[in-house]
């Protein structure tokens, strides 16, 4: 019986164990002996289902979504672990997109509180309770479990080597470009960086690795072939690759090297319209199809298409209204705000407004001078109350870059602003800078 009658109790109750995302927290807190009491304590859902796992800076999400889309074309139950939420932590936890009942999540919550209401701090590893993520981990393997999934895509919260993910023996490991983030955990190089992720490079199992600088590919490299673990970088294995970013989705063109691919494999070329807008976005649909096609050559070519072609996820260059034209983006990283202006250039050559919000500890001078030029007003806003951000330090550095720039503290209020000054109907407008401003955006609503 369930002990919270609603998920409002039932996730406060879970976000009142130590949550790193919303502050800093001391590097003890990274351990997986920890985890796996936990796990231990409700039967090691984790093993109930086989799994991908996916670790990196950018694109970690969207390739999840396009290889769970592709899995549920196949005939899979799906299970997709993803992070940050937008609105709610169920965005978390679904059925390869698809929202799960919420009595299933009070159920897994109630059960998860059961078993740790029968222990002390002190009987965990570090003489701690586990934190608000490897509680939702917990979770997701739980309603995993209880919906009996065959298969579970996970995206790792942050790192790889100690992230509460990194508890399975998956059927390949995946790893997406490596940018300098979360430096205070992770070190300050692209190859410390790259070694944490790495961490989920199990031994004897694929890895299928995105476009990479060369610093952090040659760390994969070093690691894999420790682990007697076969490679396999994208880039060398695709002829031909074009994308162009359309109001309509995102039209994908590739033919693989097919004489470079394990045989038997000879995968069919792609010619497909995504739905999930940007250049990007086609990287990480053929990430997700080289991985479908060297883990499971059976399936056929209309499958992974159809797969990539009803993938969609939230607060990734989402147009939330047509006219005026308005999109929320997610981007917090200089590579990642660099790929958006490019995509939205495509579609709207001359753009008006930018709103733009990012939390503490981000690049934000970098994002800034990337985006700012770029647009004809800047205005920049508060990225919810989740994580701490300084909009005034950010407002004084974008007007660095364009002297236009003015400071709406409130993001509703911002983006009211920029919907009832615009000086034509159709001037487009640009939410970006944090997962969360763009959650701020989509709750208020148009």
């Amino acid at each position: 019986m369930p002990i919270h009658t609603t998920l409002t109790d039932a996730f406060a109750y879970i976000e009142s164990f130590t949550n790193f995302e919303k502050k800093p927290f001391p590097l003890r807190f990274f351990r997986l002996d920890r985890m796996q009491k936990l796990l231990d304590l409700v039967g090691n859902p984790q093993e109930a289902f086989r799994s991908y796992h996916i670790a990196g800076s950018k694109g970690k999400g969207s390739t999840a979504i396009f290889l769970a889309s592709i899995l549920k074309e196949a005939g899979f139950r799906t299970g997709l672990y993803t992070s940050p939420h937008l609105v709610s932590y169920k965005e978390r936890i679904t059925l390869a997109g698809d929202e799960i009942d919420d009595e299933v999540f009070l159920e897994q919550i109630a059960l998860i509180q059961d078993r740790l209401s029968r222990l002390r701090p002190e009987e965990f590893p570090g003489g701690e309770y586990p934190t608000t993520f490897e509680l939702l981990t917990c979770l997701g393997f739980l309603v995993f479990r209880q919906l009996e999934c065959n298969i579970a895509v996970l995206e790792t919260g942050m790192g790889g080597r100690l992230d509460a993910t990194n508890v399975v023996l998956p059927i390949a490991s995946i790893l997406t470009p490596i940018e300098l983030e979360h430096t205070e955990y992770l070190g300050d190089t692209i190859q410390q960086i790259a070694s944490e992720k790495a961490g989920i490079i199990k031994p004897n199992t694929p890895v299928i690795v995105s476009p990479q600088v060369s610093e952090a590919l040659d760390v994969f490299r070093l690691v894999a072939e420790s682990r007697t673990s076969p490679l396999y970088y994208l880039p060398h294995y695709i002829r031909s690759f074009e994308a162009h970013t359309h109001k309509e989705g995102t039209e994908l063109r590739l033919e693989w090297n097919v004489d470079l691919l394990p045989p038997p494999l000879s995968p069919p070329p792609l010619r497909l319209l995504l739905r999930l807008l940007g250049e990007v976005q086609a990287e990480n649909a053929a990430l997700a199809a080289l991985t479908t096609y060297l883990t499971m050559p059976h399936l056929s070519g209309e499958i992974v298409e159809r797969g990539l072609s009803t993938a969609y996820l939230p607060g990734r260059f989402q147009r939330i209204q047509d006219s005026p034209p308005v999109y929320v983006d997610g981007s917090h990283t200089p590579l990642s705000a660099h790929r958006l202006l490019h995509s939205f250039l495509e579609i709207h050559p001359h753009p008006h407004t930018l709103i733009l919000g990012i939390v503490s500890g981000k690049r934000y001078e970098e994002i800034a001078s990337i985006l700012c030029p770029s647009f004809q007003r800047v205005i920049v806003t508060t990225p919810g109350t989740f994580k701490q951000s300084d909009p005034v330090a950010l407002a004084e550095c974008c007007r660095r870059f364009n002297p236009s720039t003015i400071l709406i503290q409130d993001p509703k209020d911002a983006l009211n602003t920029a919907l009832t000054t615009l000086p034509y109907p159709e001037a487009p407008i640009l939410v970006t800078g944090s997962f969360y401003l763009a959650g701020e955006i989509l709750k208020a609503g148009l």
